[in-house]
Formats: structure tokens, C-alpha cells, sequence
């Protein structure tokens, strides 16, 4: 795909509004003053003062498995770095409040990041797949959006996110025009978990929800998949004009400040080396399994078959999960391919990219032998 990637300017009065509200929730529920890393170290060593990170990610299994085995202290004290943490499922709103060094964040995202509030951004790790596929009832007869009547209400987590990708997906693949306020459909904006129970309720027609939120009723039959089942990674390739035999479209992108990153280049290669060690680990068969029946808040699951049900969701194709958390450069270009698309949308679209946006910076860190 040969297109020339360009971005869109829009209107910030809208994100604006959305980023001084999400401030107050943040704000009042003490969101930038958590602590999830190695916890307790202290800030400074004997040799000179730590390197702080500051980093907002959603809650994460593989953190947790890292920090309640030890390996973050550990890599803390060989970096001589520490990891102070935020956890929130809206890290595109802490971010952008300026409450953050790095944040995880997904492709669709960094450039409306950097458009509406005129941070520079940095990115040089990837994480996490997009992975939050279109869902129905059991019994329902949709298998694709056209399906669905038009102006029918659709459950979503958020205006932005996996609500950009299938603002893309539905424009590709149907002409149908998808986005929170406007469009073919009512996009009613809910939390994840609250989103299967609206769902089943009747309070939408379908829903785009995280697979792990759903787990309990997809494992009973209750909810099922759209789309042949494909998550949002894998319906990518559906796309006319993308070609790449890598996996793209992330729901997670490291991604920091401009100032940060080049004031600390240092710390954000040992930030990839933490997480790689984590990667590695989540990879092995046995350590997956364990990571999923340790840690079952994070699949919304809690009796053993749901917890068996959502290990053998993940050991296949599903894993959304990167083999490798460092880019390449040929990585790098297949990936912006997403924003070629959102220069696609048509006028009105809130997800729309304006053409003569500058790129967004990405910088390719190498891996250590």
C-alpha cells in the first residue's frame, strides 16, 4: 500500500470537553497517584537518583505476573529506574491530561493524541493487538453490521479506541458511516464490563466489547462473535490494499512524550527489556495458563470452566499478545497504513484524519543481544 499517510485536522472543542471531563474523574478517584510497580522501592539508590517513569496502561495479567514474581524490582535495580504507575482503561484521556511519561495506546490514537492537544509524541514499542470484536446475542441473525437496521443502538467503551477501527472497518468494508453522536448507528458509550450485561439486556442491538469481558457468556453461549469470529487484528487483512504478513493494528502502542524520550532514550530501552522479559514468559504454554488461573480478574472469569474456557481461547490465534515488542522499520510503515484509511472517512466523521497532518514520530530502538 503505496498511499501517501497523512492526518486530518478537526475540531478540538469536542476531545476538549471530553479530556477536561475525564480530568475530573481521574482527578476525584486518585488516578495519577498509583503505584503498580515493584512496590515500595525507593526513588533514589546510594549511586544517584533513579530514573522515574511514569507510565498509564490499562490493568494489565503480564504486569502483575512481573511485579508479584519479582522481575520489576529486579530490572529497577540492573536500570537503575522505577516504574510508577497509573492504572486506567482511558489512558488516551490521562495522557493527555499530562499525567504520564509513557503511556500504551493504539495506533488509531496517537495522531488525534498529538492533533487535539499538541503534545509530540514518541513511539517505540508495541504490546497488545487490537482485539475487541463485534458481538450479538445467541440466536440473533446478524453476522455483519448490514445486518443490524440502521439507527439500531450499538454498545461501545469509547469514542475513540476500537470505536476508530471499526469506524474504518465499516467504511472499507461496507460504506456504512460508524462513530460516537453521529452516523448510521447510535453509539452509546459504556464500560467494557457493563457492556455484555447492556447487551444481553436489550439495551443494544450489538456490541464491541474486549473478548475477556465477555468470556462468561461467550464460553456459555449467550453472547457469540461477528464477523466469522475474527477479532479486529485479524479482520484487518479483510481490508482491500493491505498486505503484510506481520500482525498489525495494535491496541497497545508505547508511546511517550517528545520531551521525555529524548531526555531519556536510555530509559526507554530498558522500559522495552522489562517488558520483553514479560512477553517471553507470557509466550511459554505453562506460564500463559498460570498467568490466566492467577490473575482471572483480568478475563472476567472466576469458576474453573470460565477460566478454561478463556486459556483456550488465547493459545491459538486469538492470542492478542506481540511476539516482540520492538518495531521495525518496515513494521513501522505497514502500521500507518491504518491512518490512510481514516483520511478515507467521509466528511462529519469524528474519526476522520486530515491529510495534511504531520506524521507522528516513531523511533526504532534495537534489541539488546
Amino acid at each position: 500500500m503505496n498511499r501517501e499517510v497523512k492526518v486530518r485536522t478537526r475540531s478540538r472543542r469536542r476531545w476538549a470537553v471530553l479530556i477536561a471531563l475525564m480530568g475530573l474523574v481521574i482527578a476525584a478517584c486518585g488516578g495519577d497517584g498509583t503505584d503498580g510497580e515493584g512496590e515500595g522501592g525507593d526513588t533514589t539508590t546510594p549511586e544517584e537518583a533513579r530514573t522515574v517513569i511514569r507510565f498509564a496502561f490499562a490493568p494489565d495479567p503480564v504486569w502483575d505476573y512481573m511485579n508479584d514474581t519479582g522481575m520489576i524490582v529486579e530490572w529497577e535495580d540492573e536500570f537503575n529506574t522505577r516504574v510508577v504507575t497509573s492504572s486506567t482503561w482511558d489512558e488516551f484521556t490521562f495522557f493527555a491530561g499530562g499525567h504520564g511519561d509513557i503511556v500504551s495506546i493504539g495506533t488509531q490514537e496517537v495522531p488525534v493524541l498529538e492533533q487535539e492537544t499538541e503534545i509530540k509524541t514518541v513511539t517505540f514499542g508495541k504490546y497488545n493487538f487490537q482485539r475487541s470484536p463485534m458481538m450479538r446475542r445467541s440466536g440473533d441473525p446478524y453476522e455483519e453490521l448490514p445486518d443490524v437496521a440502521p439507527g439500531s443502538p450499538i454498545c461501545v467503551s469509547s469514542p475513540v479506541s476500537n470505536t476508530q477501527f471499526w469506524s474504518v472497518a465499516m467504511n472499507e468494508l461496507h460504506d456504512i458511516a460508524y462513530f460516537v453522536g453521529g452516523g448510521d448507528y447510535e453509539l452509546i458509550v459504556n464500560d467494557h464490563f457493563v457492556n455484555p450485561e447492556n447487551l444481553l439486556n436489550g439495551d443494544c442491538e450489538v456490541a464491541v466489547i474486549i473478548p475477556e469481558a465477555a468470556a462468561p457468556y461467550l464460553r456459555t453461549g449467550e453472547i457469540e462473535l461477528m464477523y466469522d469470529g475474527l477479532l479486529p487484528f485479524q479482520l484487518y487483512n479483510e481490508f482491500s490494499g493491505f498486505e503484510s504478513e506481520e500482525g498489525h493494528v495494535m491496541s497497545n502502542l508505547f508511546s511517550s512524550t517528545e520531551e521525555f524520550y529524548d531526555a531519556n532514550p536510555e530509559a526507554a530501552a530498558a522500559f522495552l527489556v522489562l517488558w520483553q522479559r514479560g512477553i517471553d514468559a507470557w509466550s511459554d504454554p505453562a506460564i500463559q495458563a498460570e498467568i490466566i488461573a492467577t490473575y482471572p480478574q483480568h478475563f472476567s472469569v472466576e469458576s474453573d470452566e470460565d477460566i478454561a474456557f478463556i486459556q483456550d481461547f488465547m493459545s491459538g490465534e486469538n492470542d492478542w499478545f506481540v511476539d516482540d515488542v520492538y518495531l521495525t522499520e518496515d513494521w513501522v510503515e505497514a502500521e500507518k497504513a491504518i491512518w490512510d484509511f481514516m483520511v478515507d472517512l467521509d466528511e462529519g466523521n469524528q474519526n476522520k484524519l486530515d491529510p495534511d497532518f504531520p506524521d507522528p514520530r516513531f523511533e526504532v530502538i534495537e534489541a539488546p543481544a
